[in-house]
């Protein structure tokens, strides 16, 4: 059991997998680009735009295997509620079973928004119980962040771990990261979606993707990120108040990863702005 706990904890660190993360369907597959001008739990997580309507409420519920591998299954809630010019997000991920490797990652995101310009306050955390004999392992984390849209143009950065937390005694802290968002909205025909992570000591990651609409309710999307090289895909469906995604994510070494997300949104699903 041990071993396992350790195999499962260098596949993570290997695979690039950042603190805090809480995925989304349709971002695994656009390799973690944001789709800003489309309401959605995962965007309002991590880079909060104006897209969700005053009284509008979203939850998405997300499901994952990773590299083919039970043990690193991760299931995911995540929802947004927004009142006037104030949006509320929250998010919570588990992965793992109890008796190896468990991993719990909660965020919340506070945001602001007066016409095109979004404020944004971010708080995070982290537990790890390795086989529930280990002790556990707990980290908070600060942010802040601001987006701002024009026409067909979304840009969005935040900065995370401010406060450099330290998931150990004798660890260095976490590095701050600052994420850059951004979005060329075709409305309906397509949207192009870019990201680049800066973190001191660590190469710039930059990733790209597409969202492609078939019609008024479904799409296709692709993504692409370097260093490492990873792509993904997958597509959307909606229905009424509904939509289901699949996404899916290949790894250059551990292979591929594989998501379905079911969401609901009360009101409208065009855009707020």
């Amino acid at each position: 059991m041990k071993l396992t706990s350790i195999i499962i904890f260098v596949l993570l660190m290997a695979s690039g997998l950042s603190a805090y993360d809480i995925e989304g369907g349709r971002q695994a597959g656009m390799a973690g680009t944001v789709l800003l001008s489309k309401p959605s739990a995962y965007g309002l997580l991590n880079c909060p735009t104006n897209s969700l309507r005053s009284k509008q409420f979203i939850i998405e519920s997300v499901v994952s295997r990773k590299y083919g591998l039970a043990d690193l299954d991760q299931v995911s809630i995540l929802a947004a509620y927004r009142s006037k010019k104030i949006t509320c997000a929250f998010g919570f991920s588990q992965m793992g079973p109890p008796d190896y490797y468990t991993e719990k990652n909660i965020r919340a995101v506070l945001s602001y928004h007066q016409n095109s310009i979004t404020a944004i306050l971010i708080t995070s955390g982290r537990l790890i119980e390795i086989g529930g004999k280990f002790g556990k392992l707990r980290a908070a984390s600060a942010g802040l962040g601001i987006s701002y849209h024009k026409d067909n143009f979304y840009f969005g950065i935040t900065v995370d771990d401010l406060n450099r937390p330290e998931i150990a005694r004798n660890v260095d802290g976490e590095n701050m990261k600052v994420n850059l968002f951004a979005e060329i909205d075709g409305s309906k025909r397509h949207s192009i979606t870019g990201r680049l992570v800066l973190e001191k000591y660590e190469k710039p990651h930059l990733s790209l993707g597409q969202f492609i609409n078939l019609s008024d309710k479904n799409g296709l999307f692709w993504g692409l990120s370097f260093d490492p090289l990873k792509y993904g895909g997958g597509f959307e469906i909606e229905y009424r108040k509904f939509s289901i995604v699949y996404g899916v994510s290949h790894h250059p070494v551990l292979g591929f990863s594989h998501y379905i997300s079911l969401t609901f949104l009360t009101g409208r699903r065009d855009k707020a702005n």
